[in-house]
């Protein structure tokens, strides 16, 4: 169950990675995440705490309208890549489902892709991962809602996504799983969409954040799949449910508490807005499941 991206391994046997989060997207839902004129020095300053940096041109929370056209997304990406891949020692990844911009970033030097729907927005987007040996993250994705537990339905729909890649000619330890924390079914297809209401899995016993929550409980049984785990939680909106408050900017406290208990439960990776923070917290983590 070992994975990597560029030279980072990934999974068991090996301490859990911090993959930090910059954003090119102003509609991000977390401001303090947010780079555009001064892009090369916030990743600098984030590279100091993480092994992975995950640049993103579009915004994907799915309550908000943040949707933007290919060629935004691509020229966003296009007008700060190259200096990235120039100046950061550690490798990139890139947060995209469309194809033909995890084409441009992994020409230009990205190593990773970290593909929100799994790649079934975009089924070709398995070929541009075989085509560039690049790794890939693949976040749990139904199409549309299924029976079953929480659990089962993600693990079913990754594996639906992990055999589609490897079935494709992606090499099986360059894959890496995410249960997709905050992410309700799949779009019918790429255009704006925002998604409200209690029940966004389709299930009136699991209201959105009673789904999350129990995700992170029972992480273990990911690994049913053999993948390295990653996990993205941080500032969500799940958590600010539970804490009774608004703005990501008050909820560092839970985000680290619902890292510390991902790697507890078997995450290899964290995806973070908080490199430095998150860092301490799942080390100490690490060390506590170690024992």
């Amino acid at each position: 169950m070992i994975s990597h991206i560029a030279d980072i391994k990934i999974g068991d046997g090996y301490p859990p990675r911090v993959v930090a989060v910059l954003n090119l997207s102003p509609e991000s839902f977390y401001k303090g995440s947010v780079a555009v004129d001064n892009a090369l020095d916030k990743a600098l300053d984030l590279e100091k705490y993480a092994d992975v940096v995950d640049v993103g041109a579009m915004s994907t929370a799915p309550y908000i309208d943040s949707w933007i056209s290919p060629e935004k997304e691509l020229e966003r990406l296009a007008a700060v890549l190259p200096e990235l891949v120039k100046n950061l020692e550690r490798p990139i990844s890139v947060d995209t489902y469309r194809p033909h911009v995890a084409e441009y970033a992994l020409k230009t030097g990205a190593a990773a892709v970290n593909d929100v729907t799994g790649g079934k927005l975009y089924p070709e987007m398995c070929k541009v991962v075989r085509e560039y040996d690049a790794s890939v993250i693949l976040v749990a994705r139904e199409r549309q809602p299924t029976q079953g537990t929480p659990i089962e339905r993600v693990i079913n729909a990754l594996r639906e996504s992990v055999q589609h890649f490897e079935n494709c000619g992606v090499e099986p330890h360059k894959i890496i799983i995410d249960p997709g924390v905050g992410f309700p079914t799949l779009p019918p297809s790429d255009e704006p969409y925002v998604v409200k209401g209690e029940y966004r899995h389709g299930h009136e016993k699991w209201p959105w954040w009673k789904w999350d929550m129990y995700i992170l409980a029972k992480l273990e049984m990911l690994k049913t799949l053999n993948k390295p785990i990653l996990v993205g939680v941080s500032r969500k909106s799940f958590l600010r449910k539970i804490v009774n408050v608004k703005n990501p900017e008050e909820v560092l406290p839970a985000s680290l508490a619902a890292e510390t208990i991902a790697v507890l439960h078997g995450a290899h990776a964290i995806r973070t807005h908080n490199p430095r923070e998150t860092r301490q917290a799942i080390e100490i983590a690490h060390a506590a499941r170690h024992f």
